[in-house]
């Protein structure tokens, strides 16, 4: 059994939608700086741990929720940014 076998999934869960929060801040500096960013890895990663949640659900779904709401403002945000970055530059 490896560590992460002792851990809540709920514990789990709010760590990886910190990590994937984390992604999406620095995708959102880089292109705040002017660079273009790929979001390829991190769709995957979303749909994997949404995968997961389907197969075993938190069990503090008013927690996870609220943690995968912010990720999905700071989603919101990261995409307007990218579109008026794309607009400027055509």
């Amino acid at each position: 059994m490896t560590e992460q076998d002792d851990t809540p999934p709920d514990d789990i869960y709010l760590a990886e939608v910190a990590h994937l929060s984390k992604i999406v801040d620095t995708g959102a500096e880089l292109v705040a700086e002017g660079n273009e960013i790929n979001l390829a890895n991190l769709e995957t990663a979303v749909a994997e741990l949404c995968g997961r949640m389907a197969e075993a659900p938190p069990a503090d779904t008013a927690k996870i929720t609220g943690a995968i709401e912010q990720l999905v403002g700071r989603l919101n945000a990261l995409g307007e940014a990218l579109r008026r970055q794309h607009e400027t530059r055509h």
